[in-house]
């Protein structure tokens, strides 16, 4: 096979030098990370790339360089690819941050990440002379909060802010009835410290890029499998042991009352004992007295009888003290089962899975839908204050102070360098706060209506694909113009998108829409970019009346014929429509 599996990019330190200047700063510009340039011809596009710009290392004879994810589908791509291909592959596993810089560098040709390049990214590629190409989505994951499906907690719908206070290390929720849910404990589980499950769930869920089991509550259960995690989220585990326990105490109490026991019985069988011995005393005197002379047989018979009414009473008189003993027992047993058992039956247990484990069992746990606690717009898409029109802006600053504060879960992110020099991401996007509807403007400076909150997302397949469920995280393969100029790029990134559905699938990943599929097929087309919308023209007949110098009238048929851009018909979308979108419950 011809994958060369390289251990790091070439120069990528030299490299990650260059751009630390321009990476490392909030451009202030967009708060919408975007590698999409301006609509127009590939001229327009890299009129911006500074013509002094260093010249980019030559790429190797008949190589595609890539540098994949190793949770994506880049690696059963490529092997994919080298199966009809004579064009060599080498494949590197970098990260998304230095992924970028080497793409930028000219050391790779196709990237696979789980973000979009941040405005200071793509200055710092324009200042090395590389144009990114437009982001080809190839898949999407995410992360889902179950509780127990039968289990009501009181409530379907948290914010992104909630969701992460719950599980956080020192989270300020103990029960449900402080997110206005039924008043229940809160429990929380999942994945087991260095599982790729719970780094996922800390990087989506948390935001944290290394958490540990440091970043969750005290009370976090971690279990080693999903199955695991599930069970404890059922409560089936929580039971077996409540079980046992009750078990143990039955046994202590017992052992406990033992001594206590054997005196009264000991006290009750000499008493029956002598009960019966006195009464059998008294018929043989009954007996002496009548004359009467017994065989050898009768008296052998009544001896037995008499036996046999002794060990009778002293056996009723053990069971009597024994019956009292275990009815106190069971009493006390089935008072303390009563509690214990309600404990571990008891809802209220919340995890996080993968959500191909979740689509396994979704009639057994319960999904909380999760809205991001801020406008959107009808796509799902968090508003930041960079979408608003300059007045907007400045009218809902001038309102609330929460406008400047950055919201978890909401992109873009912008790099910045540590003391160390490792080159890390922090948000910078602010976005618009879920104030009243009056309050709130109805349109983005683009045009798109806004809708306030609640806005609820159901996890599921189109609303991971379409990034609108806020725990989604959708892959993209980003190349540049220059590389898609060479034929053998083309064909990689090409075979990619025509594999990415059944590779998703097979990782269990979510797979592209159609739609979505004819989409980046269409940017791959064009070269990387998105092609212009497809132009027509217009005829226009208008009469005029001409009156000649000589005083004569006539009148003039004209016809102008206009170009027009076709465009989609703009319909309203109500906020009842928004994809996966409920209203908040409890």
């Amino acid at each position: 096979m011809r994958i060369r599996h390289a251990i790091g990019a070439g120069g990528a330190g030299v490299v990650a030098a260059l751009l630390v200047a321009s990476c490392g700063i909030d451009t202030g510009n967009s708060g919408t990370p975007t590698a999409q340039q301006p609509a127009g011809s590939g001229t327009t596009a890299t009129a911006t790339v500074r013509q002094n710009a260093p010249a980019l290392p030559a790429a190797p004879d008949n190589t595609v360089r890539v540098d994949g994810l190793a949770s994506g589908i880049s690696d059963e791509a490529t092997a994919k690819f080298l199966e009809g291909s004579t064009v060599d592959v080498a494949l590197i596993h970098a990260g998304d941050e230095q992924s970028f810089v080497d793409l930028c560098a000219g050391h790779t040709d196709v990237i696979e990440v789980s973000r979009l390049p941040t405005d200071g990214e793509v200055a710092a590629c324009r200042d090395r002379g590389v144009e990114l190409s437009e982001a080809l989505q190839v898949g999407a994951d995410a992360e889902v909060i179950a509780t127990k499906n039968e289990a009501d907690v009181g409530g379907d719908c948290v914010t992104v802010q909630q969701a992460r206070d719950i599980f956080k290390a020192g989270s300020p929720y103990s029960s449900w009835s402080q997110l206005g849910f039924r008043d229940l404990p809160i429990t929380a589980t999942g994945r087991e410290d260095g599982s790729p499950n719970f780094a996922f769930f800390g990087h989506v869920v948390l935001g944290l890029d290394s958490a540990s089991l440091a970043d969750v509550r005290a009370d976090y259960v971690a279990k080693p499998t999903d199955a695991l995690e599930r069970v404890e989220v059922f409560g089936t585990q929580r039971v077996v042991a409540a079980q046992k326990q009750i078990v143990a105490y039955r046994l202590s109490l017992r052992a406990k009352t033992q001594k206590a026991r054997d005196r009264e019985v000991d006290a009750a069988v000499r008493a029956a004992d002598g009960r019966v011995l006195r009464q059998i005393a008294a018929e043989n005197v009954k007996l002496s007295r009548s004359g009467r002379t017994l065989t050898i047989l009768q008296a052998t018979r009544l001896e037995a009888r008499n036996r046999l009414r002794n060990t009778r009473a002293k056996r009723i008189a053990q069971a009597k003290i024994d019956a009292r003993y275990d009815a106190d027992i069971n009493d006390r047993v089935r008072r303390y089962s009563r509690g214990i058992l309600a404990e571990a039956r008891a809802p209220g247990v919340v995890g996080g899975f993968r959500f191909s484990y979740y689509e396994l069992f979704e009639d057994k746990l319960r999904p909380l839908e999760i809205d991001y606690g801020v406008a959107v717009t009808a796509g799902g898409e968090p508003v930041t204050l960079d979408d608003l029109t300059p007045a907007d802006r400045k009218r809902l600053q001038s309102i609330t102070t929460a406008t400047v504060q950055t919201v978890p879960g909401v992109g873009p992110a912008a790099t910045q360098t540590t003391p160390e020099g490792e080159i890390t991401t922090v948000p910078t996007a602010k976005a618009v706060p879920d104030l009243p509807a009056r309050l709130l403007p109805k349109k983005t400076k683009d045009g798109e209506a806004i809708y306030p909150g609640p806005n609820c997302v159901f996890p599921s397949q189109v609303t991971i694909a379409n990034g609108s469920y806020p725990f989604s995280r959708r892959l993209y393969v980003y190349s540049s113009y220059q590389s898609l100029a060479r034929a053998e790029v083309r064909a990689y990134v090409a075979s990619i998108l025509q594999n990415a559905q059944s590779l998703a699938r097979d990782g269990r990943l979510v797979a592209i829409t159609d739609a979505q599929l004819a989409d980046e097929q269409a940017i791959l087309a064009n070269r990387g970019r998105t092609p212009k919308p497809a132009a027509t023209t217009q005829q226009t007949t208008t009469t005029r009346t001409v009156t000649t110098p000589q005083g004569t009238t006539t009148v003039q048929t004209v016809t102008t014929t206009t170009p027009v851009t076709a465009t989609t018909p703009t319909t309203t979308t109500p906020s009842s429509a928004i994809p996966g979108v409920s209203s908040r419950a409890g």
